[in-house]
């Protein structure tokens, strides 16, 4: 079986010990006991097997190290903020996927409309979903998800993609031969993004590509774009 996965700050010592919230989780969820082994990581690459000492506080002893290099290319993914509930999906998913950086943002067809008070808490309550998938996933690297921007005020990558059903050149055959640094992929949002974002997003250089034949749900058109960018550049499968 494989160790259970944690988070801290910190791994650099010769102990670990976890965080109240990571430790209450070992404890009263897991069961951990003095003797069994967990890998902490400090979300930054840096990863290490302990043994654990003490359940109390679960302080564990480190017994291994080493550092996973990031992804190549990074994986940034723009997705339209969708109806309720289904955002939540996307964020646990896109991290498992191993998903770099995740940002909604609100287009014309967004159904959901966030005021700023609620736009933080989202943001805040999408950092501990992802860091739950980490988790589970046994990521290295947290992802980085960003709070909400206008479509204009993305920050994409020189490589971005936009996904629309419109377009007639699939992912597959837009992604570059060699891996760039980062890659975007834009996600509409039910009904997909109008004319003039794409347009929009055209005029930064973005590039509108589909999927093919099948039209999917937003929520399912983001892991599948992942999906095929992650194959392409051996990140999966």
């Amino acid at each position: 079986m494989t160790a259970p996965h944690f988070f801290a700050p910190d791994v650099s010592g010769a102990r670990i010990a976890l965080a109240d919230d990571e430790a209450r989780h070992a404890t009263r969820v897991l069961r951990m006991r003095p003797g069994e082994e967990i890998t902490v990581s400090d979300g930054a690459g840096n990863v290490v097997r302990a043994t654990v000492e003490k359940a109390a506080g679960l302080v564990a002893s480190v017994t291994e190290r080493w550092t996973e290099p990031p992804g190549v290319p990074a994986l940034h993914v723009f997705q339209a903020i969708p109806k309720t509930g289904k955002l939540d999906f996307v964020v646990q998913k896109l991290t498992e996927l191993g998903v770099d950086v995740i940002q909604p943002f609100p287009a014309t067809r967004s159904v959901a409309r966030w005021d700023e008070r609620k736009a933080a808490a989202q943001t805040q309550r999408l950092m501990a979903i992802a860091r739950e998938a980490a988790k589970q996933s046994r990521r290295a690297w947290l992802p980085v998800v960003r709070p909400p921007v206008p479509l204009g005020s993305l920050d994409l990558p020189a490589c971005t993609l936009v996904l629309d059903e419109e377009a007639d050149r699939r992912v597959r055959d837009a992604l570059p031969a060699e891996p760039p640094l980062s890659i975007g992929l834009v996600v509409g949002p039910e009904g997909g993004l109008d004319r003039d974002e794409v347009r929009g997003l055209a005029a930064r250089g973005a590039r509108a590509v589909t999927l093919g034949r099948l039209v999917l749900r937003t929520e399912t058109a983001a892991l599948a774009a992942v999906a095929v960018v992650g194959v392409r550049y051996e990140r999966l499968g």
